[in-house]
Parts: C-alpha cells; sequence; structure tokens
C-alpha cells in the first residue's frame, strides 16, 4: 500500500494540535488563569521534539482520556532526566523567537523550601509526594502557552512567552501563595506543609541571550532562598 508522507504529515499535525486544545481545554476547567495571552501570538512553529509536552504525538487520539492527558504531562514535568535539556533547549528558542519579533519574554524558577530536609526526616515517599504535588500545582497555574520544565530535583522553571515583567509578577507571586494551601499528609506522621521560592528574570533587560537570563533567574532564586524562603525575587531588584 503507497504511504504518503503528506498525508501523513497533515494527520500528524491534526493530531498535534488536538491533544494541545484538549490539555488547553483540561486547564481552563478550573479559571485560574491570571492574565490572557496578551493578543494574537505571532505564527510560528515549535519543532515536536522541543514542543511542550514530550508525550508522542504519533500515538495520540480522540480516545486518550483526560486522565491520560495529565497523567502524561505530569510524567514529562517530573521526569529529571530529559526535562532539563528539553527546557533550556526551549528557552533558547524563546528568546530567538522574542528578539526577531520584539515581543516580551520572562522566565520564572520555583524552587522547593527545604526538600532535601523532608528527605531526611520524612520518607523517600514524602519527598516524591512533594514533587508530584509541586507539578500538579505549576500546570494547573500556567497558561497553555507557558513552557514549565524540570531544572534539578528541586525546582522546576516556566518560560513565559510574551509576557513582561508585570506579567511575570502576577504568576510568580500567584504560584507562591497556591503554594501556600499545599500540603502533604503522611501515613502514621505529621502534615508537611509547603512553600517555595520563586526567581524571575525577563528579556531583554536581565540578559539577551539564553546563558545570561537563565543565570539570573537562577541568582534571583538564590537570593530568595538564602532569605528564608516562601518569597518572590526579581533579577532586576535584588
Amino acid at each position: 500500500m503507497y504511504n504518503d508522507p503528506k498525508k501523513n504529515q497533515f494527520q500528524n499535525k491534526a493530531k498535534e494540535a488536538l491533544f494541545h486544545q484538549r490539555l488547553a481545554d483540561l486547564r481552563s476547567k478550573n479559571a485560574q488563569f491570571p492574565w490572557s495571552a496578551g493578543g494574537e501570538l505571532p505564527e510560528f512553529e515549535i519543532p515536536k521534539e522541543e514542543s511542550k509536552l514530550l508525550a508522542n504525538r504519533e500515538v495520540e487520539g480522540p480516545g486518550v482520556t483526560e486522565a491520560e492527558l495529565e497523567r502524561r504531562a505530569l510524567l514529562d514535568l517530573t521526569s529529571l532526566s530529559s526535562s532539563f535539556n528539553q527546557f533550556y533547549k526551549r528557552l533558547n528558542y524563546e528568546i530567538q523567537r522574542a528578539r526577531r519579533y520584539k515581543r516580551p519574554l520572562s522566565i520564572i524558577l520555583v524552587g522547593i523550601d527545604d526538600l532535601e530536609r523532608i528527605g531526611m526526616k520524612s520518607s523517600t515517599e514524602s519527598k516524591n509526594a512533594v514533587v508530584e504535588g509541586v507539578a500538579k500545582m505549576l500546570l494547573g497555574s500556567i497558561r497553555d502557552v507557558d513552557v514549565p520544565g524540570r531544572c534539578r530535583e528541586d525546582c522546576f522553571g516556566v518560560i513565559l512567552p510574551e509576557t513582561p515583567v508585570s506579567g511575570a509578577e502576577v504568576a510568580a507571586e500567584r504560584i507562591r501563595t497556591k503554594m501556600e494551601q499545599f500540603a502533604v499528609q503522611q501515613q502514621w506522621q505529621a502534615t508537611l506543609v509547603i512553600t517555595v521560592s520563586v526567581g524571575a528574570a525577563s528579556y531583554p533587560d536581565d540578559g539577551d541571550v539564553v546563558e545570561e537570563l537563565f543565570a539570573s533567574c537562577v541568582e534571583a532564586l538564590m537570593v530568595t532562598m538564602q532569605r528564608g524562603g516562601n518569597a518572590v525575587n526579581f533579577a532586576g531588584r535584588l
């Protein structure tokens, strides 16, 4: 049987569009998006291997349940081995796009306060539950155009396309305050109350290349942690 490459490409793009739409619909049920995208985004294509979710679009289809979509999104976000490399490459891609279209871009890093201590005093299961809980909180707090990723064991990042400092302020503070409502119930032990430290930086003021922008955001996060955590700091205001 003749295999039409153009037909297959069209079908794969249709599946990918459906996947993104269903994921966006799933998130929007909570009506928790604190800001809009600020108008139409410039037209551009994102290479499949650098797309926000690392699930295999070739096998996606209308039969995939909402629970499975959420499970795959969470699995991608908590996969430390591959998430950071993809996240860093995507940040570089978004900086290039922001430069080309002269559009704003921000990045935030969310560090889990005292995760190492939690693992030492509680258990590995509790530690994993904290990481998974923070990941779920992030997925439920960002727009469908934002790009989350796991940067290290105790830290997640979110790329905010089309977002100036003012939008990043709303995003960062919303995540921090929402996290204060999150707790992990341990079996036979006290409930763990979780807080996060947040660092933020914006292109181009805090860096116009990926190395500078990411380093500025890391510095802001480290300052937040050193000052006791459960707060937000911006690179340009340290």
